[in-house]
């Protein structure tokens, strides 16, 4: 069995296909900003795959890790949310680049950690 398809086997698939529509719209979002602003850069395109590749890989490693031990199966649960508030923070901070709206202050803190 290879590395994908033992992973595949392991995680959550409705969570999986979300972590990936996230990224997806993250992704999608961060570049229209980036070329609006006339900020895109290659380097922070690598960069935003290197986060993916984290996120990915955080929820398998813990998933794997509650598949074997049900002890882990809350700390799954909670990296999965902890994913979920990071990625919807970084599409927050995408849309309000891309429009100019501004956040009251003390969510702008939050998203920008």
């Amino acid at each position: 069995m290879d590395i994908v398809n033992f992973i595949l086997s392991v995680v959550d698939k409705g969570q999986l296909q979300i972590l990936a529509y996230l990224c997806g719209a993250n992704f999608i979002l961060g570049t229209v900003a980036a070329l609006s602003k006339g900020k895109f850069e290659l380097v922070q395109l690598m960069g935003f795959w290197r986060r993916v590749l984290v996120v990915f890989g955080s929820y398998s490693a813990v998933a794997i890790a509650a598949k074997g031990l049900a002890d882990f199966t809350p700390l799954r649960e909670a990296i999965w949310l902890a994913l979920l508030a990071y990625l919807t923070a970084q599409i927050i901070s995408n849309i309000t680049e891309l429009t100019g709206i501004t956040i009251p202050a003390g969510l702008k803190k939050l998203i920008e950690r």
